[in-house]
């Protein structure tokens, strides 16, 4: 997250658990990953490369 230990240690845990989940919003995807579709594209492209 970018703070130092001492800024931690200097923060309520409110303070911390506050700046943990805005860090894992701002840095997480709701999106599922790939489709079948788009697995399946994938994998035929690593195939033919090895």
């Amino acid at each position: 997250m970018g703070f130092t230990p001492q800024q931690i240690n200097d923060m309520s845990i409110w303070q911390y658990a506050s700046a943990l989940e805005g860090y894992i919003a701002a840095n997480s995807t709701e999106d599922a990953g790939l489709s079948d579709k788009e697995t399946d594209e994938l994998w035929d492209w690593l195939q033919a490369k090895g």
